[in-house]
């Protein structure tokens, strides 16, 4: 299991969003948005290890990835009063090794208390220089 962390900021409350990617070799039932207060907890437990104890996580699962290259960044945060959408890009750098097989990412969103993350769109990128 490997691990990214990401964060975009800005002054504005909602604005702030912390992301932790978690990688799972098996298949996941979930894609998208969890927002099963039961399934929520699932996941942060069976993933969640590093988490800070006490936050309230957004846990958004990823469709399948073909290789264990890449990690997901957050590319843009609109805020509209309380309710959060982001913009995410799933990038490969050039050198980072990946094995050859399917898996999903896990992504847990720390956002300001009173925020909500109501929807997740994910674009894959070219390959960067690392």
């Amino acid at each position: 299991m490997s691990a990214f962390v990401g964060e975009a900021a800005a002054n504005h409350c909602c604005d702030a969003v912390d992301l932790i990617e978690k990688t799972s070799m098996e298949a996941l039932q979930h894609v998208g948005l969890v927002t099963d207060p039961q399934a929520k907890r699932i996941y942060i437990n069976k993933f969640g290890a590093s988490l800070i104890s006490g936050v309230d996580y957004q846990v958004y699962i990823s469709a399948k990835h073909g290789n264990g290259a890449g990690h997901y960044e957050i590319n843009k945060v609109a805020v509209n009063g309380k309710n959060v959408s982001l913009s995410l890009d799933f990038l490969v750098g050039m050198f980072e090794a990946g094995a050859a097989v399917m898996n999903q990412r896990v992504l847990f969103f720390e956002t300001d208390p009173g925020c909500r993350i109501i929807d997740v769109i994910t674009t894959n990128k070219p390959r960067k220089n690392s």
